[in-house]
């Protein structure tokens, strides 16, 4: 019973635990994002918004949703966050004495008599945690779980963007391969006008060259689109989980809502609301802790060991013939000498530690810089759309006229060559203004973070 009375004064000791506690390190953060606007920046942000008020296709939010039960990166995701789930489990094991039952036989002799022997005992053994290395080696397994989950919630960010994109780019590929085939069309009605034109002695062995090669150009972009969109279409089927197939479709480009205002908030809340920042954090938390295991390898480590049970000669009879038995005891390890393998461990460990913190602060200075470049490419995006318009329907008015002139015999086929292929360039152009504008409020979405949670 002398054994059972030092129990309480060990784990009064063992309330420490070796190595640094994790500290946020010190990052200065400007007052606002570079994006243009003077003074100090506004706490409302865009990512406040959730991503089903922000789409306002429901085509869209379908895929998403889609997306959201079957894509396999999420999948594969939430399965790394079960495995780092039973690890934290595993290791919080070390802090509860560990149980068991074992049963032992046995029969030897030379000569006669045989002898025998049979027994059942119950046995624990438990580590006093006295220096931490256990509650270290549970912090950084929770470090590993959250990074795990944050690493989750950037996949899903990831993957909706990415689909967002996707749709964006198919309503725009859709877009175009209407306009060229109404052009094509148009080219066609245009050919056989200059055909009877020739044969009727008014028009040019030229005019009629040209037109054949406006119909082949026009007929060469309807199969170049014609693939861009099938392709398209099985990369957002992939990204939904899908085999390929056509996804339904919703609002053409024209009729995408925009958001009047995309503030970017004040960058501080970036170290919160980004899961890289957060999960480069997680790490460095981890590292944190592994340090303190490290470290605790330097101190004695205790097991408490504990059998008790029946022993007897007698199979069948072995609780009435049988004598108790039990043992209790202790193991203190203290390496005196390992040819710097401790050392060697906690130096790399430290090592470590410094790298992250570095991996820290660039993750920050990379996601300010991502959000910089995203408010500078969304409001381009927003001017040269709004040109795009006035090119296109500038052009739209010269194609008309310049069809009048050739059809009252004014100018020759070359200005409604000309014309038609400018017309049909800007309004593509259009097509992809509008589409780079949607894409770059996505990737501005995106690089603010937290407004991809459901």
């Amino acid at each position: 019973m002398r054994f059972l009375g030092i129990v309480p004064a060990i784990l009064l000791l063992g309330g420490c635990a070796v190595g640094p506690n994790y500290r946020r390190p010190e990052v200065p953060l400007p007052p606002s994002h570079r994006s243009g606007a003077e003074g100090p920046g506004s706490p409302a942000s865009l990512a406040d918004t959730k991503w089903f008020d922000l789409f306002q296709d429901e085509a869209l939010r379908a895929l998403i949703r889609q997306a959201l039960a079957n894509n396999f990166d999420i999948r594969i995701a939430a399965q790394r966050v079960a495995q780092a789930e039973g690890q934290l489990t595993a290791v919080r094991s070390g802090f509860w004495p560990q149980l068991g039952v074992q049963g032992t036989g046995a029969r030897q002799g030379v000569t006669s008599p045989v002898q025998s022997s049979i027994g059942i005992f119950g046995f624990a053994s438990w580590e006093i945690d006295l220096f931490g290395r256990i509650r270290r080696s549970a912090e950084a397994a929770r470090a590993d779980l959250q990074f795990s989950r944050e690493d989750q919630s950037a996949v899903l960010q990831s993957m909706i963007a990415s689909l967002a994109e996707a749709y964006f780019t198919l309503r725009d590929y859709d877009a175009q391969l209407a306009l060229t085939r109404a052009s094509l069309q148009a080219r066609r009605e245009s050919l056989r006008l200059v055909d009877a034109r020739l044969r009727g002695g008014v028009g040019t062995r030229v005019d009629l060259d040209q037109a054949q090669s406006l119909v082949a150009s026009a007929a060469g972009d309807v199969i170049a689109l014609e693939r861009a969109v099938e392709q398209t279409e099985n990369l957002i089927a992939f990204l939904a989980g899908r085999f390929p197939s056509a996804p339904e479709r919703g609002k053409p480009l024209v009729e995408q809502p925009l958001p009047a205002q995309v503030p970017a908030g004040l960058p501080a809340s970036l170290l919160e609301r980004r899961p890289d920042i957060r999960a480069a954090e997680q790490r460095l938390i981890a590292a944190n802790a592994r340090v303190g295991v490290a470290k605790a390898a330097f101190f004695p480590s205790i097991q408490l060991t504990g059998a008790a049970g029946y022993q007897s000669v007698d199979l069948l009879g072995i609780i009435q013939r049988s004598s108790a038995a039990y043992n209790l005891g202790g193991v203190a390890d203290l390496p005196l000498f390992d040819a710097g393998r401790r050392v060697g461990n906690y130096r790399v460990a430290k090592a470590v530690r410094e790298e992250l913190v570095i991996n820290y602060q660039r993750s920050i200075n990379n996601a300010l810089r991502d959000v910089a470049d995203s408010l500078i490419g969304y409001r381009k995006a927003r001017e040269f759309r709004a040109q795009q318009e006035l090119l296109a329907a500038t052009l739209r008015d010269q194609s008309r006229l310049s069809q009048l002139r050739y059809r009252g015999g004014v100018t020759s086929y070359l200005e409604v060559l000309d014309t038609e292929r400018q017309r049909l360039q800007a309004e593509q152009q259009l097509s992809q203004a509008q589409r780079q504008e949607l894409v770059a409020m996505v990737q501005l979405y995106r690089a603010l973070g937290r407004g991809w949670q459901q």
